[in-house]
């Protein structure tokens, strides 16, 4: 590769734009305001794990009324993420986080050469999309769990081992399950093997350690959504949360909600195998992500870091955004920079009192959801990228 690239003005104005989009996403810290708040609910069940295992789903932090939720593999991670002092903790994560944002974008190219300043630039920029920046404000996992699951799922199918990553993943948080029914409609067999067993074995983990523990889990605890805060928060970007701000009901959708998840779960799988047997693997992993993030009770906004990958689908598996990539794009990620859900009243139940415009944009993140999968439902297979967008990015040579 060549790096003289001082003389040259193309380059040249490439790392320039690199540079802004670093400053920019330096400075963003400074207008975060959840200061690490799952992570130190993380480090609290981590250091109950290590203390005393039966008051891992019990304890609370006294500012912080959320306990801790993931599965007791969970904890097992976050037990040495307990011992770092609070500044090295909470560095480490978005230190994870960053690297993990660069894999994803790097495995969502991988069709495009692309110069090391716009690989740099794009994924600086990426840090104000909403998705990403709460889960670094938050101290979350997501896009550490993103990257694996990419990571493992596109993997070639000769790979040794291939579905581990995802089984773990699900171990320490079980959203990533939904992965394992694109593994059954595209019948990779043995990656739903590996992907089993290695899941089983986080479940046996937990019941080895703390065998009373995980029995509260999986028993009770698992299913009781009240743990993990207010439903109809605008930022449950799920098909529960938009039934109870339609209807009002805060104990959830109720059947209507099933029979909306049953829906989902059978269309979103069709397109997800259809998607996969054309060659656009991407794309079929994006859309089941999306069932997990429509289906589940409660999906934060910060989960929705699968939009970069959606993203890229839509340029690269749609005839709208093989056509007209720039519009596309700049659409797509402007509005999940932009974020209208926290535009209309929130907190307090106040969701439950929005006129047609307000849930409009209080549930937009749903909306894209569904018109990035009719999108997709109707796209024809890629042969080879589009040379206007290869003209654009490939600045290597």
């Amino acid at each position: 590769m060549n790096w003289g690239i001082l003389g040259d003005p193309a380059k040249r104005r490439w790392w320039l734009v690199a540079g802004v989009c670093v400053v920019v996403g330096l400075l963003l810290p400074l207008v975060w305001d959840h200061t690490g708040a799952d992570l130190k609910v993380y480090r609290l069940g981590g250091a109950a794990l290590l203390s005393d295992p039966d008051s891992l789903y019990t304890t609370r932090l006294r500012y912080i009324s959320m306990p801790f939720t993931y599965p007791l593999f969970g904890g097992v991670i976050m037990a040495p993420v307990s011992l770092l002092p609070w500044p090295l903790a909470y560095g480490a994560s978005i230190a994870a986080s960053l690297v993990a944002l660069a894999v994803i974008w790097k495995l969502s190219l991988k069709h495009l050469r692309l110069h090391p300043a716009i690989l740099i630039a794009i994924v600086a920029a990426s840090l104000l999309i909403e998705p990403v920046r709460e889960t670094l404000s938050y101290g979350q996992i997501n896009l550490i769990l993103c990257a694996l699951i990419l990571y493992d799922v596109l993997g070639p199918k000769t790979r040794q081992g291939r579905g581990i990553w995802l089984g773990l993943a699900a171990g320490i948080k079980l959203t990533p399950l939904v992965f394992f029914g694109l593994l059954v409609v595209t019948r990779q067999w043995k990656a739903l093997a590996h992907a089993s067993a290695a899941f089983a074995a986080t479940v046996a983990i937990g019941f080895l350690i703390a065998p009373r523990t995980a029995y509260e889990y999986w028993t009770h605890l698992v299913s009781d959504t009240g743990r993990i805060g207010g439903l109809a928060y605008s930022g449950n970007q799920s098909w529960n949360g938009f039934l109870i701000r339609v209807s009002g009901d805060l104990d959830g959708g109720g059947r209507l909600w099933l029979v909306v998840v049953m829906a989902t779960v059978i269309a979103g799988l069709w397109l997800s195998r259809n998607l996969w047997l054309r060659g656009e693997q991407l794309a079929a992993v994006s859309v089941t992500a999306m069932i997990g993030l429509l289906c589940s009770p409660v999906s934060w906004s910060h989960h929705w870091v699968w939009v970069i990958p959606l993203g890229i689908s839509l340029l690269t598996a749609t005839q709208l955004g093989r056509r007209h990539p720039l519009p596309v794009a700049l659409t797509w990620s402007g509005l999940f920079m932009l974020a209208p859900i926290w535009w209309p009243p929130r907190r307090g139940n106040l969701e439950l009192s929005w006129n047609f415009f307000e849930a409009l944009a209080g549930n937009v993140y749903l909306w894209l959801s569904l018109a990035a999968g009719l999108l997709l439902a109707f796209g024809r297979r890629r042969d080879q990228i589009p040379a206007g967008m290869e003209l654009e990015l490939d600045t290597t040579s």
